[in-house]
């Protein structure tokens, strides 16, 4: 079998590529008659939902994840969803360390200046 995403040689068994860490889909099984309708559809829109292309953050993101931490959430959690596993935790862990970074220095810089300025008093 070969991966969709990078194009390696991997094994059937196997759900994920060891190589770019993608996952794989399944061999289409055929549809049988006895299954409900609705489950059927459910199951079509579960598979369907799968991003192409390699699991490599891009450049834009990574900056977007950076300014608005949130966006880097958001955008994280729809790649881990989407079967890009590794971009997914590049931007959440990208945002919160942004998010920890902002709110952590917003809340320090007065204090730093205060002690600053006191220093410079003396």
């Amino acid at each position: 079998m070969t991966c969709p995403h990078c194009g390696a040689s991997v094994h059937e068994s196997v759900q994920r590529c060891p190589y770019c860490d993608s996952f794989l889909e399944p061999e289409m099984k055929p549809e049988s008659s006895s299954q409900n309708p609705n489950t059927q559809r459910q199951e079509q829109l579960r598979r369907t939902f799968r991003m192409n292309g390699p699991d490599e953050p891009q450049a834009m993101f990574i900056v977007l994840a950076l300014l608005i931490p949130i966006f880097g959430f958001i955008i994280g959690a729809i790649h881990m969803s989407g079967g890009k596993p590794k971009c997914g935790k590049t931007y959440i862990i990208l945002s919160a360390v942004s998010f920890v970074v902002f709110f952590c220095g917003s809340s320090m810089l007065p204090f730093l200046l205060s002690v600053f300025s006191f220093s410079k008093m003396s």
